[in-house]
């Protein structure tokens, strides 16, 4: 890690799990960004393919980058938080290994989040999805004119998620007083966005920075098989926001997200999770017609996740 220019520290928190067709790909992308002053941190969470022989293989010429390998599979958020432990950087990318950097993305984020107030803890930018091989499926905001919200968003992400986790920039300030993300969860964005944006402000810098990589295996196809952890997780992030909430424009808006959780737990036979999502929808009087219906669903356990799997644009 070299910085004669004494510029910010980024640090780039790679993981990587039974990612060796694509890590190369990606951690290449950080070595040769054109800003310098970068501390590269790998972490391989227990990968059965033979990720670790190629990570070991490509960092033989990098010997400044950290590295270690969990003996057994222990997730993201303690991965992640394992090497935040190291971090030494005024910044934070945490960075999946099948996922891409443009060359100059961490210089352009940098020159920007340097030019905001103090009260900015994340930016975020557009990006490109690419699928296994790499071709150009479409873009994350593919109107060049649309409105993105910035400043303080925490109300706009409770109602919907619309950042990409892969394209953000993290003051590491935000991530310390936090303790890192939550390792009692199955997945850490979600989370991240709400307990982040009630304190700090994110901004957005509209260039395509990332290529985001769609993958059979993707945290997305998960969410739809029954019974997964990540829709239980979901909730339990839900019961945070409603704690936080200080208004009722953002109890409406958790309201709004309560509805499309509450189809989750149905369709994905999470019937407990359910039960907790209705709690929520009760104090906040926040039932519709809709939401009724599911109701009925999680209350006889109705089994319904075949029909999710098979029909996934199913709408209620």
């Amino acid at each position: 890690m070299k910085n004669p220019e004494n510029l910010p520290i980024v640090t780039v928190i790679a993981l990587c799990y039974n990612h060796s067709a694509f890590l190369i790909e990606s951690l290449s992308s950080v070595l040769h960004q054109t800003y310098k002053a970068i501390q590269l941190i790998v972490v391989d969470d227990a990968s059965e393919d033979d990720s670790q022989q190629k990570i070991l293989a490509l960092l033989q010429d990098f010997p400044a980058v950290q590295w270690f390998f969990n003996e057994k599979n222990i997730g993201n958020c303690k991965s992640f938080n394992q090497a935040l432990l190291l971090a030494k950087g005024k910044y934070i990318i945490d960075l999946a290994t099948d996922d891409v950097l443009e060359n100059t993305r961490i210089e352009k984020q940098v020159k920007y989040f340097e030019s905001l107030s103090d009260s900015c803890g994340v930016v975020f930018s557009n990006a490109i999805f690419i699928d296994e091989q790499g071709n150009t499926l479409r873009t994350l905001y593919d109107d060049e004119n649309q409105s993105i919200p910035e400043g303080n968003i925490y109300s706009k992400l409770i109602e919907q998620s619309f950042i990409l986790p892969s394209t953000m920039m993290i003051k590491k300030e935000v991530l310390d007083s936090l303790n890192g993300y939550d390792e009692t969860l199955a997945y850490e964005d979600f989370d991240f966005w709400i307990r982040s944006s009630r304190n700090w402000e994110y901004a957005y810098l509209p260039e395509m920075l990332t290529f985001q990589r769609k993958v059979s295996s993707s945290l997305s196809s998960r969410f739809i098989q029954k019974k997964n952890q990540l829709v239980v997780s979901t909730v339990k992030v839900c019961a945070k926001v409603q704690s936080l909430n200080r208004n009722e424009t953002e109890n409406e808006a958790l309201a709004k997200r309560l509805y499309l959780v509450l189809k989750q737990c149905a369709f994905t036979e999470n019937f407990e999770a359910g039960e907790e999502v209705i709690k929520m929808l009760n104090q906040l009087k926040g039932h519709t017609f809709k939401s009724k219906l599911l109701c009925i669903i999680i209350r006889f356990s109705i089994p319904l996740n075949f029909v999710y799997l098979k029909f996934n644009t199913f709408r209620l």
